[in-house]
Protein backbone atom coordinates (compact mmCIF):
# COMPACT_ATOMS: atom_id res chain seq x y z
CA UNK A 1 0.00 0.00 0.00
CA UNK A 2 0.89 3.59 -0.97
CA UNK A 3 0.20 7.12 0.26
CA UNK A 4 0.99 9.53 -1.89
CA UNK A 5 2.31 13.37 -0.38
CA UNK A 6 1.19 16.46 -1.83
CA UNK A 7 4.32 16.83 -3.29
CA UNK A 8 4.39 14.02 -5.88
CA UNK A 9 2.13 15.68 -8.79
CA UNK A 10 4.20 18.86 -7.97
CA UNK A 11 7.40 17.26 -8.78
CA UNK A 12 6.16 15.09 -11.45
CA UNK A 13 4.31 17.98 -13.12
CA UNK A 14 7.39 20.39 -13.27
CA UNK A 15 10.49 17.65 -14.12
CA UNK A 16 8.25 15.91 -16.12
CA UNK A 17 5.37 17.63 -17.90
CA UNK A 18 2.89 16.34 -20.26
CA UNK A 19 3.29 18.47 -22.64
CA UNK A 20 6.61 16.40 -23.11
CA UNK A 21 6.34 13.22 -21.32
CA UNK A 22 2.50 12.46 -22.14
CA UNK A 23 2.90 8.65 -22.43
CA UNK A 24 4.51 8.55 -18.99
CA UNK A 25 1.03 10.51 -17.72
CA UNK A 26 -0.90 8.09 -19.55
CA UNK A 27 0.72 5.38 -17.74
CA UNK A 28 -0.14 7.00 -14.28
CA UNK A 29 -3.37 7.54 -14.90
CA UNK A 30 -3.50 3.34 -14.93
CA UNK A 31 -0.77 2.67 -12.41
CA UNK A 32 -2.24 5.60 -10.18
CA UNK A 33 -5.86 3.63 -9.96
CA UNK A 34 -4.82 0.44 -8.71
CA UNK A 35 -5.84 -0.86 -5.32
CA UNK A 36 -2.15 -0.28 -3.79
CA UNK A 37 -2.16 3.57 -4.55
CA UNK A 38 -4.05 5.88 -1.68
CA UNK A 39 -4.16 9.61 -1.37
CA UNK A 40 -5.14 11.07 2.63
CA UNK A 41 -8.11 13.36 2.86
CA UNK A 42 -5.19 16.07 3.61
CA UNK A 43 -3.36 15.52 0.86
CA UNK A 44 -6.56 16.01 -0.86
CA UNK A 45 -7.52 19.34 0.45
CA UNK A 46 -3.86 20.37 0.00
CA UNK A 47 -4.42 19.65 -4.02
CA UNK A 48 -7.22 21.67 -4.33
CA UNK A 49 -5.85 24.67 -2.55
CA UNK A 50 -2.52 24.37 -4.64
CA UNK A 51 -5.33 24.49 -7.42
CA UNK A 52 -2.58 23.97 -10.36
CA UNK A 53 -3.77 22.12 -14.05
CA UNK A 54 -2.30 18.79 -11.91
CA UNK A 55 -5.30 19.00 -9.61
CA UNK A 56 -7.97 18.45 -12.38
CA UNK A 57 -5.54 15.71 -13.77
CA UNK A 58 -6.19 14.16 -10.42
CA UNK A 59 -9.51 14.84 -9.76
CA UNK A 60 -10.00 13.07 -13.35
CA UNK A 61 -7.99 10.42 -12.44
CA UNK A 62 -8.38 9.70 -8.54
CA UNK A 63 -11.29 7.52 -7.66
CA UNK A 64 -12.84 8.34 -4.32
CA UNK A 65 -12.09 5.11 -2.91
CA UNK A 66 -8.61 5.91 -2.93
CA UNK A 67 -8.74 8.64 -0.47
CA UNK A 68 -8.25 7.91 3.13
CA UNK A 69 -10.45 9.62 5.81
CA UNK A 70 -9.27 9.32 9.16
CA UNK A 71 -10.61 6.01 11.74
CA UNK A 72 -10.60 5.89 15.35
CA UNK A 73 -7.34 3.80 14.93
CA UNK A 74 -5.38 6.35 12.83
CA UNK A 75 -6.52 9.29 15.29
CA UNK A 76 -4.45 6.91 17.52
CA UNK A 77 -1.64 6.82 15.24
CA UNK A 78 -1.86 10.63 14.81
CA UNK A 79 -1.96 11.35 18.56
CA UNK A 80 1.15 9.33 19.12
CA UNK A 81 3.15 11.21 15.59
CA UNK A 82 1.86 14.38 17.78
CA UNK A 83 3.24 13.49 21.21
CA UNK A 84 6.78 12.26 19.27
CA UNK A 85 6.95 15.56 17.69
CA UNK A 86 5.93 17.75 20.20
CA UNK A 87 7.40 15.98 23.13
CA UNK A 88 9.96 12.88 22.10
CA UNK A 89 12.02 14.41 19.77
CA UNK A 90 15.41 15.52 21.06
CA UNK A 91 16.82 17.97 20.23
CA UNK A 92 13.61 19.25 19.97
CA UNK A 93 11.94 21.11 16.79
CA UNK A 94 11.38 24.93 17.10
CA UNK A 95 7.83 25.73 17.73
CA UNK A 96 7.18 27.05 14.34
CA UNK A 97 8.37 23.66 12.97
CA UNK A 98 5.89 22.05 14.85
CA UNK A 99 3.68 24.06 14.53
CA UNK A 100 3.69 23.76 10.22
CA UNK A 101 4.21 20.09 10.38
CA UNK A 102 1.03 19.53 12.49
CA UNK A 103 -0.42 21.92 10.15
CA UNK A 104 0.05 20.45 7.07
CA UNK A 105 -0.92 17.03 5.63
CA UNK A 106 2.52 15.91 6.53
CA UNK A 107 1.26 14.54 10.11
CA UNK A 108 -1.51 13.08 8.73
CA UNK A 109 0.29 11.51 6.04
CA UNK A 110 2.59 9.69 8.59
CA UNK A 111 0.09 8.58 11.06
CA UNK A 112 -1.68 7.15 8.44
CA UNK A 113 0.87 4.90 6.74
CA UNK A 114 1.95 4.26 10.24
CA UNK A 115 -1.55 2.72 10.68
CA UNK A 116 -1.79 0.86 8.07
CA UNK A 117 1.26 -0.23 7.29
CA UNK A 118 1.90 2.09 4.24
CA UNK A 119 4.66 3.13 2.30
CA UNK A 120 4.88 6.82 1.78
CA UNK A 121 5.70 8.57 -1.47
CA UNK A 122 7.21 11.62 -1.35
CA UNK A 123 10.24 14.13 -2.51
CA UNK A 124 11.09 15.11 1.22
CA UNK A 125 15.07 14.16 1.84
CA UNK A 126 15.53 13.51 5.23
CA UNK A 127 17.34 16.11 7.18
CA UNK A 128 17.62 14.58 10.73
CA UNK A 129 19.57 17.34 11.92
CA UNK A 130 17.08 20.15 11.38
CA UNK A 131 15.35 22.03 13.88
CA UNK A 132 13.71 24.88 11.81
CA UNK A 133 11.93 22.49 9.18
CA UNK A 134 10.24 18.83 10.25
CA UNK A 135 11.06 16.61 7.27
CA UNK A 136 8.30 13.52 6.96
CA UNK A 137 11.25 10.71 6.29
CA UNK A 138 12.85 11.94 9.83
CA UNK A 139 9.54 11.46 11.63
CA UNK A 140 8.41 7.95 9.33
CA UNK A 141 11.40 6.61 10.53
CA UNK A 142 10.51 6.77 14.27
CA UNK A 143 7.22 5.05 13.48
CA UNK A 144 8.90 2.51 11.27
CA UNK A 145 7.23 3.81 7.89
CA UNK A 146 9.34 3.76 5.24
CA UNK A 147 9.49 6.61 2.45
CA UNK A 148 10.36 6.36 -1.03
CA UNK A 149 11.19 9.02 -3.40
CA UNK A 150 8.78 9.18 -6.87
CA UNK A 151 11.37 7.86 -8.97
CA UNK A 152 11.05 5.01 -6.93
CA UNK A 153 7.34 4.67 -7.15
CA UNK A 154 7.85 4.38 -10.73
CA UNK A 155 10.23 2.09 -10.86
CA UNK A 156 7.67 -0.14 -8.45
CA UNK A 157 4.75 0.77 -10.46
CA UNK A 158 6.96 -0.79 -13.80
CA UNK A 159 6.53 2.14 -15.44
CA UNK A 160 8.79 2.91 -18.32
CA UNK A 161 8.72 5.56 -20.76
Amino acid sequence: MYLVDTNFLGTLASVYPDTVFPTLWKKLEVALTSDEVFFHEEVDKELAVWGAPEYGWYQKNVRQEQIIFPDQKEIDCYQEVVEWVVLGRKPKYHEAAVTEFLNEADSWLVASAYRYGATIVTNEASAPNSLKKIKIPDVAVQFKVPCISALEFLQRLNIKI
